[in-house]
C-alpha cells in the first residue's frame, strides 16, 4: 500500500515552536513526530509514502534523507502550498489507484483495517477515518447513515449547532478518481472543496471510527496533552519509549536536588530550571528559562520564554507560556 504523507503546512497555531521548525518535525516527548507517523504507516502495511513540504522545505527533505526507515521515502515541494487536495493530486503519478492520505500534524495510532473493510463494501472513493471530538468548530465534522455512507460534511461548524461531535480525523483510503479531476497546482482542500463536490455528484463516500488514539497537535494545549498521553503510557511511541522513567523524560544537563517533579513532566535538552521549582504535568522546552521558586501545573513552557521568580500557575487550565 501506498500513502501520503501531508506535511506542508505553516504550523501557525503552533508558534512560536513551529518559527524555526516545520510542524512535522516537532518533537514529542523526545521523538519526532514525522518519525512516530511513518513507523506506523509501516505498522498498516504502507511500502511507500510520498511526504511533500513548503513552509521550510529543505529541513523535512533533509531529515527523511537521514532517516532509518523501513518503508520507501519520496519528498515532493510545493513552492506554495496546493492544499490537502492539491498536494495529493500532484502526487498521483506516485500513488496509483488507490492510497491513504494522512494528515502530518497528527499523532496517530489509528487502524486502516476496519476502514478498508467498509471501503470495499459500499465501493467508495474515499473513506474517512473518524474520531470523537469536544471540539466541533476546530474539526470538518461528518454525518453518516446507518451503514456508513457519508450523508454531510460541514467543515468547523459553530459548536453551538454541530449536529454531531465525529470528525475527520485526518485519515483517508482515497482513489485517484476523487482527485484526478483537478489540475496539477491547483489549490484544493478536501474538507471544503473536494468532499462538497463528491457529495453534490452523489459519488459515494464513506466514513468510521476505526478506534485507536489520534490527536492533532496544532495549539500548545493539544501539543502538551500529546506530550502527557506520551509520558504517562497511554500511547507508546514507536521509538525512544525507555527514557521515559515513571512519567519522567529529563534531556537537560543539571541537578534536580531542590526541585519537585509531580505527574508528568519533560525537560528537553538545553532547557534551565532553577532551584525552589514545583512542577506537576509540565513540559519545558529548549532554550527556556524557569526562575526560581516558581510553582506550575499542567504548563508547556515553550522555547526562549524566561518564566519569574515566584510565578505560580496552578488551576484546571492548561496553561502555555
Amino acid at each position: 500500500m501506498k500513502a501520503m504523507l501531508l506535511c506542508a503546512g505553516f504550523g501557525t497555531r503552533l508558534k512560536p515552536l513551529t518559527d524555526s521548525l516545520p510542524k512535522p518535525l516537532v518533537k514529542i516527548a523526545g521523538f519526532t513526530l514525522i518519525h512516530d507517523t511513518l513507523l506506523h504507516l509501516f505498522r498498516q502495511g504502507v511500502d511507500t509514502a510520498v511526504v511533500n513540504g513548503s513552509w521550510m522545505a529543505d529541513k523535512i527533505e533533509d531529515y527523511l534523507g537521514n532517516a532509518d526507515l523501513p518503508l520507501n521515502l519520496i519528498f515532493q515541494r510545493e513552492e506554495e502550498p496546493l492544499g490537502t487536495a492539491g498536494g495529493v493530486r500532484k502526487a498521483l503519478p506516485f500513488l496509483g489507484e488507490e492510497f491513504l492520505v494522512v494528515y502530518g500534524d497528527n499523532l496517530t495510532r489509528q487502524p486502516v483495517s476496519p476502514l478498508m473493510e467498509l471501503h470495499r463494501r459500499l465501493d467508495s472513493e474515499v473513506t474517512i477515518a473518524l474520531s470523537p471530538t469536544g471540539e466541533p468548530s476546530t474539526k470538518g465534522i461528518v454525518l453518516t447513515d446507518p451503514d456508513g455512507r457519508v450523508r454531510c460534511f460541514r467543515e468547523k461548524p459553530p459548536d453551538e449547532i454541530a449536529e454531531s461531535n465525529l470528525a475527520n480525523s485526518g485519515l483517508y483510503i482515497c482513489r485517484k478518481s476523487a482527485v484526478e479531476h483537478l489540475h496539477e497546482g491547483e489549490f484544493s482542500d478536501f474538507g471544503m472543496n473536494v468532499f462538497p463536490m463528491l457529495l453534490s455528484e452523489k459519488r459515494v463516500l464513506a466514513a468510521d471510527t476505526p478506534g485507536g488514539y489520534t490527536s492533532d497537535i496544532g495549539t500548545g494545549k493539544s501539543y502538551l496533552l500529546a506530550c502527557h498521553e506520551i509520558l504517562s503510557g497511554r500511547v507508546i511511541p514507536y521509538e525512544d519509549s525507555d527514557n521515559i522513567k515513571n512519567g519522567i523524560l529529563i534531556e537537560n544537563d543539571q541537578s534536580y536536588d531542590e526541585i519537585e517533579l509531580k505527574g508528568t513532566f519533560w525537560a528537553e535538552k538545553g532547557a534551565l530550571i532553577s532551584e525552589g521549582c514545583s512542577l506537576e504535568n509540565c513540559v519545558v522546552l529548549s532554550g527556556a528559562v524557569i526562575d526560581r521558586n516558581c510553582t506550575l501545573k499542567n504548563c508547556l513552557v515553550m522555547p526562549g520564554t524566561a518564566v519569574p521568580e515566584c510565578t505560580i500557575a496552578d488551576d484546571k487550565y492548561l496553561k502555555v507560556f
